[in-house]
């Protein structure tokens, strides 16, 4: 009888481990399959025009041209310099220079010169036809690219600062605390600048003398610069929250989490930088999926889903958005469905984001390891084909300056004149 009782209770404990294991089994494959994509992008609103890129703020010549003030190009970030038609292969190479450390960000640009922050710290003005250095100053580290505005340059730092420093100069004007370090570019609009912080802080300043206007919490870590559109700001965070804030008040406007649309109940990160147009938000999130939000409401549209993390930033121009993939996928889909119009596989993994100048839209990979410099080539964005290639690249590499081609590459600036 005991013997008897005995298997009982060791059958009944293997049946038990057994449920036990295939419980665990169903909820790990509910946890992390795939989530369809969200197709709506037919029936959500959309706004397609036909006119060139918004306009750029400051002023130009002739012969210094448009600037390019922030990253991205624009508030809008869409990273868009289509209308600047004579920017094109083949090129020589007017001047090069060393960045001063690792160049994650582009360079901004206006009236003639060159502003690059490096992660090392090393901010530097050069003359863009030239390369001669005009001043520079150390910082602690700077993940960013520094926003142009008026007479001042703008940058966060990791020591939880933004700065306002003389173009001129490169004199300190003003710094301020912002409570967390900082990642991401800095936007200045309607005479307030705005930064983001990893403690999650969207924060607002006068752009003149560094007054606290307003401040807005997020759910997680926000790495990249707000996009402003419509005087409203757009950011994501680590959370998988995307948000629009009123960019007058600093007052939420919308916010949708992404839970679930990845995989199971999970959600990615925001690391990509939001680009605004045709009354959307296109947003590349480490679940690997390409966002498209109504700008108005937050309505998803669309997703696309890619081979890996989409971490850079999408670009967007004439009706197509071009994102990249950390597998070396480089798609190009449609802004109002999402659709795939075509793809490439670079040679190496990218971190990079797409850019349109001219005829061509340019992207980068990674090389063969992390301590190399990568790649740098364009396409037809028509198209996909590839007609040009340059030997030093790494992450979002390119701007367009006084008619010419400026690549930061791993650790150098180059500037190419169309021949």
């Amino acid at each position: 009888m005991v013997r008897v009782r005995r298997r009982k209770l060791i059958v009944i404990a293997a049946a038990s481990v057994l449920l036990v294991g295939v419980g665990a089994g169903i909820a790990y494959t509910l946890a992390t399959q795939r989530t369809a994509d969200v197709h709506s992008g037919d029936a959500a609103p959309f706004t397609l025009t036909t006119d060139p890129p918004p306009p750029v703020p400051g002023g130009s010549n002739a012969k210094v041209g448009l600037p390019w003030p922030f990253y991205g190009r624009t508030l809008e970030r869409t990273r868009d310099a289509s209308d600047l038609a004579g920017v094109h292969p083949p090129y020589v190479r007017a001047w090069s220079a060393p960045g001063g450390g690792l160049l994650e960000y582009p360079p901004s640009y206006a009236d003639g010169v060159l502003y690059e922050a490096a992660d090392s710290g090393r901010v530097q003005a050069f003359d863009v036809f030239t390369g001669r250095v005009l001043w520079s100053r150390k910082f602690p580290t700077i993940v960013a690219s520094p926003a142009v505005a008026g007479r001042m340059i703008y940058f966060p730092a990791y020591d939880g600062r933004v700065w306002a420093i003389s173009r001129a100069s490169g004199r300190t004007v003003w710094s301020a605390v912002v409570g967390g370090r900082m990642e991401g570019s800095p936007a200045v609009w309607d005479g307030r600048v705005y930064v983001t912080a990893l403690s999650g802080q969207v924060r607002a300043f006068d752009a003149l003398d560094g007054r606290p206007v307003w401040k807005f919490q997020a759910s997680g870590a926000v790495k990249h610069g707000p996009a402003i559109s419509g005087g409203r700001a757009y950011v994501g965070d680590y959370s998988g929250n995307m948000y629009c804030l009123d960019a007058v008040t600093g007052r939420l406007v919308w916010r949708v989490h992404t839970a679930g649309l990845s995989s199971g109940f999970r959600s990615g990160a925001f690391y990509s930088t939001p680009a605004v147009s045709y009354g959307r938000v296109y947003v590349g999130n480490t679940d690997g999926k390409v966002y498209s939000f109504v700008a108005a409401t937050g309505q998803i549209a669309w997703t696309h889903t890619l081979p890996g993390w989409a971490y850079g930033s999408p670009s967007v121009s004439a009706g197509r958005v071009f994102a990249t993939s950390y597998d070396g996928t480089f798609v190009a889909l449609s802004a109002r469905t999402g659709a795939v119009l075509w793809h490439v596989q670079l040679p190496y993994r990218s971190l990079s984001s797409p850019t349109v100048i001219g005829p061509l839209v340019y992207v980068a990979d990674r090389g063969s390891g992390g301590s190399v410099h990568g790649h740098l080539y364009a396409y037809t964005p028509d198209t996909g084909r590839r007609v040009w290639q340059f030997p030093d690249g790494k992450y979002s590499t390119v701007i367009a300056a006084a008619g010419r081609l400026v690549v930061a590459g791993f650790s150098k600036i180059y500037v190419l004149r169309p021949q």
